[in-house]
């Protein structure tokens, strides 16, 4: 193709765009709808891009990303239902610089089907310049929620979810460069089990470079006993093809999901403040009241993973520490002692009325934290009994070096991948089991 490349994309993402509106054309064998065409057109508009982005580096301002998508990745013959769905894209920022956001803006537009996108929202968290103008120029699909005070980046995403139009959520961060169909397979993943929460894999960003872009290897996200979040791929289970697959947990700030289960969730709990812990309560509420969170592979979203020195705002660790205690008291009322354990300084803080978020847990009929440890997370029930803390004096102090990115664990300790492997086999069909009994309209015995 060589340099009539851009120019066929042009003319293919303008053929899409006049096919994605009018009546319905007849084609044979069957009556296919204009909007389907311009979604057949915009895919093989996107055969086009180069793997590597050599050649298009002058028409974007983003640094073309490698495909990174596993082998076995369809590019097309998605469930035909993603063609009557839309998505808001809600993106809550603070303080973020304006390169990441355009450029996390254009990489959307290049890689996303106009017709599968409502809205761009852009909720800035008591930003003093919401650069309205800049974004909009952009594109006129972004519409930006002005917070007059900082609420903290969960309430924002709150406010985006209220405000938002389409029937399916995908939630973003600011610093982002989403890559080559990134959004179907997600799409496709809802709108097959409206109750999961499905997550792109995430790959890697340099804070020191933001034009870099690696792909990361394949993990699951879960959690400590001190309620922090950390990856894991014991031995090497975790899958490595095109295939989604169960994630004990999510990072909360990268997914999709739809509005209807969000909002029948009661997600978030307004008690969280500023920063830390909806990850958390995402899991729980997903998990453990009725649905699924899983890593769709083929999905794949580059993600500035900054350090501490590159956050563009603090982050009050106490405040984290407390939300954290919110969270621990709904979810769990039997395990409260490991949390204190691993976290003793949350232990005076003091909490609020919780009645509340008692009852609404309850309505919802969520299963308890033992289903969760023995059917989602073997590795975090192995560590029941076998956490330690670095930096008390007594019993609890660890004994030896700690686990690579660990926090309440021994390398001593991490759990055997035969024993995981067995437990994870155990534990999957079980739910498996529970799966077919609540599809056949008989819920199991929490």
């Amino acid at each position: 193709l060589g340099s009539r490349a851009p120019a066929l994309y042009t003319m293919a993402v303008v053929a899409a765009a006049h096919m994605a509106s009018g009546p319905v054309v007849r084609s044979w064998p069957s009556r296919v709808s204009r909007r389907r065409w311009a979604l057949l057109f915009f895919a093989v508009a996107r055969l086009l891009v180069p793997a590597e982005g050599e050649l298009w580096a002058a028409t974007t301002n983003f640094a073309m990303p490698p495909d990174t998508r596993p082998r076995g990745c369809k590019a097309s013959n998605f469930d035909p239902r993603i063609s009557n769905a839309t998505v808001s894209v809600i993106i809550p920022w603070l303080k973020e610089e304006w390169v990441h956001m355009r450029d996390t803006l254009e990489a959307l537009l290049h890689f996303t089907p106009d017709a599968l996108v409502e809205e761009f929202i852009f909720v800035s968290d008591g930003n003093p310049d919401h650069r309205e103008a800049e974004l909009v120029a952009i594109s006129p699909k972004v519409r930006v929620i002005a917070l007059p005070q900082r609420q903290g980046l969960i309430r924002a995403k709150m406010e985006g979810v209220r405000v938002a139009k389409a029937e399916i959520l995908i939630f973003l961060e600011a610093h982002c460069i989403v890559n080559r169909q990134w959004l179907e397979p997600l799409l496709e993943r809802v709108v097959q089990n409206p109750k999961v929460l499905a997550m792109p894999a995430l790959d890697y960003i340099s804070p020191h470079d933001w034009r870099s872009y690696m792909k990361s290897p394949p993990h699951i996200w879960r959690y400590e006993w001190n309620l922090n979040l950390v990856s894991s791929n014991v031995g090497g289970t975790v899958p490595t093809g095109a295939e989604p697959f169960m994630s004990p947990g999510t990072s909360g700030g990268i997914f999709a999901m739809g509005r209807d289960w969000f909002v029948h969730l009661g997600l978030f709990d307004v008690g969280l403040l500023e920063w830390g812990g909806d990850h958390f309560e995402l899991t729980m509420k997903v998990w453990r009241c009725g649905g699924r969170i899983e890593t769709v592979p083929c999905s794949r979203v580059g993600h500035l993973f900054r350090e501490p020195a590159q956050r563009p705002y603090p982050v009050q660790v106490n405040q984290v520490v407390a939300n954290y205690k919110r969270l621990a008291h709904v979810w769990l009322p039997d395990h409260l002692d490991r949390f204190y354990r691993m976290k003793p300084e949350a232990k005076d803080m003091v909490l609020d009325d919780m009645s509340e978020l008692y009852a609404k847990r309850d309505e919802l009929k969520c299963k308890d934290m033992t289903w969760y440890l023995e059917n989602v997370d073997p590795e975090m029930r192995y560590e029941m009994d076998r956490i330690c803390h670095p930096y008390v004096s007594g019993p609890d102090k660890c004994k030896g070096p700690m686990a690579q990115g660990r926090w309440t664990i021994t390398s001593a300790d991490v759990m055997p991948t035969e024993e995981y492997l067995r437990e994870r086999a155990a534990a999957d069909e079980r739910l498996a089991t529970e799966a077919a009994a609540e599809e056949a309209g008989e819920r199991p015995e929490l």
